[in-house]
């Protein structure tokens, strides 16, 4: 017989009430006196519960509930005349923190040096309004004694100008006028010849009085810019040179979309030089450049066409109208490396305050020319190498005509003539390099080398076979700012046609510093020094440079 569910129950209450009771009646048979006792048990004996039988009922199943399978709606329109909601955008007002910084409107900058040197320097803003500012500036400079015969050789330059700007919507208007004073002596000669211990040289001073005016626009970045500049220049010496041009410079460019753009330049030059052997000359110059050019990430090309007037006379010229192609183009292949190349023809403008310029020391010439420019043509490559380090190597090679040199007069050796060269080539190889290093220090280096073929001409004089240029700035603190910076050149071949001889000049090498150190907010101190290394440097034939000289001095803002 199995078993039911009910005898297993109370087998089981049975079992757990004799596990309780045994021990209690242990411990009182150890404390009391222990009876006999006599247990029977019989296994016959079952005990059966009645069967209970489970009632099995279902949830009942509810009626499912009853609704429409379709929907009607009645859509009614309504129209309403009533006027478009305007809606004026403005500006959200936020208060942003301004930065307020103090500007000085002037500073003064005093100096001394040793040739007797002293420097005054400085300059005025005025720009209380906002719709125009005016300024003034004042610089002299001077040197009493110099490298030849103490004052013989001694030297002033002295600079004042006025300039202004007002501005309106959309364009600006601008003006000013320079006077700039510049007197030295013709100290060309040899010291040591004793037929000239007492010679006094002749003094000349330039003075050139410009005044200029023009107009441009002020957004750069839509539409079609443009600035035009009207300019007047006299010039004279105390001798019989002098110069009178009236120009026009204009520059326009339009951008058709982010890649393409065009451009035109003008220029117009009207000059009347006079000097001993001429006058009452009139030598007019008129240039025009239209332009088109394409430029992208990587891609950048022009186009355009340099269409010149000018009417110089010279021996064997067809016509006095040149059309010369302008193309140049850039490629950067990556950001290591680009290459590029150019070709254009040109009239390059040359007057006689660009010669003399250039030679101080320039003398009466018999005529003035401009450089025809037939060809110029280069190739090279460039890019960036490491981090702040750009680099460029090219070449170029050009043909000219009526390029100017300059020889020791005939008739006066301390003064320069001009000589013009029918027929020169000219091959230049260059080496350009530049770092930025963290802000504190940057450099800038450019070195050349040119190669001339001559025609009429038995060298380049005056001009050099060899140029290097280097500039370092420096920041080790904030309140420092230093310059390093060196000029060498090398080649230079001098003629000097009273003697017929030719002399290749002393390279030169020109070591210049300058330090600032800033004081207070409004003070600083500085140091200049030139020709460190104390050379007998010769730019032009028998005219050596002054040595070694320093100034020292303080910069004031007010």
């Amino acid at each position: 017989m199995k078993p039911s569910p009910q005898k297993a129950f109370l087998f089981t209450v049975f079992g757990l009430i004799a596990l309780v009771m045994l021990p209690r009646l242990a411990n009182g048979q150890e404390k009391g006196e222990v009876k006999d006792q006599e247990f029977i048990i019989r296994k016959d004996r079952v005990l059966t519960l009645p069967v209970q039988p489970r009632r099995f009922e279902r949830a009942p199943t509810l009626p499912a509930a009853k609704g429409n399978s379709s929907f009607e709606y009645d859509v009614k329109q309504y129209f309403l005349s009533l006027p478009p909601i305007g809606i004026k955008a403005e500006a959200a007002q936020k208060n942003f923190p301004k930065v307020v910084e103090e500007q000085y409107p002037g500073f003064a900058r005093v100096g001394y040096g040793n040739y007797g040197s002293p420097l005054l320097e400085g300059r005025y803003n005025i720009w209380e309004d906002e719709n125009y500012d005016f300024g003034a500036k004042f610089k002299h400079q001077s040197f009493a004694r110099g490298p030849i015969g103490g004052r013989n050789s001694g030297e002033s330059i002295t600079n004042f100008g006025l300039d202004g700007t007002y501005f309106m919507d959309v364009f600006q208007i601008y003006g000013g006028v320079k006077y700039d004073r510049h007197k030295f002596n013709f100290y060309g000669y040899d010291p040591e010849d004793l037929n000239l211990v007492d010679f006094v040289p002749s003094q000349n001073i330039f003075n050139t009085f410009q005044l200029f005016g023009g107009i441009q626009d002020i957004d750069k970045m839509e539409g079609i810019n443009y600035n035009v500049r009207l300019g007047i220049r006299a010039f004279n010496d105390n001798f019989l040179a002098a110069e009178n041009e009236v120009s026009i410079k204009a520059n326009s460019s339009y951008w058709y979309n982010d890649n393409l753009n065009g451009n035109i330049d003008f220029d117009l030059s009207l000059t009347s030089p006079k000097d001993e052997f001429y006058g009452d000359i009139n030598r007019n110059y008129f240039k025009i450049k239209p332009q088109i050019g394409y430029q992208d990430e990587s891609l950048k090309i022009a186009a355009g066409v340099n269409i010149v007037f000018e009417n110089d006379i010279t021996l064997n010229k067809k016509s006095d109208f040149h059309i010369f192609p302008a193309l140049s183009g850039e490629y950067m292949i990556s950001k290591e490396i680009g290459i590029y190349g150019s070709f254009e023809g040109d009239v390059l403008r040359k007057t006689y305050h660009d010669f003399v310029m250039e030679n101080q020391f320039l003398g009466p010439s018999s005529q003035l020319l401009n450089t025809i420019q037939n060809f110029k043509t280069g190739a090279g490559i460039k890019g960036t190498i490491l981090e702040g380090l750009t680099y460029e190597v090219g070449f170029n090679v050009g043909k000219y005509r009526n390029m100017h040199f300059f020889a020791n007069s005939v008739t006066d050796s301390l003064r320069f003539n001009l000589l013009f060269d029918e027929n020169t080539r000219v091959l230049n190889y260059t080496v350009k390099v530049g770092w930025e290093h963290e802000g504190w220090y940057k450099m800038t280096a450019t070195a050349d080398y040119f190669n001339y073929s001559l025609s009429t001409l038995g060298a380049a004089f005056q001009r050099p076979e060899w140029e290097f240029k280097i500039h370092n700035q420096f920041m080790p603190a904030d309140k420092w700012l230093i310059y390093l910076n060196a000029h060498l050149m090398g080649g230079i071949v001098g003629f000097n046609q009273q003697s017929d001889l030719t002399t290749v000049l002393p390279a030169i090498l020109d070591l210049q510093a300058k330090a600032d150190y800033q004081i207070s907010e409004r003070i600083s101190a500085f140091v200049i020094g030139n020709n460190l290394l104390n050379r007998n440097n010769q730019r032009f034939l028998n005219y050596p440079v002054r040595g070694i000289q320093g100034i020292v001095g303080a910069t004031i803002k007010f």
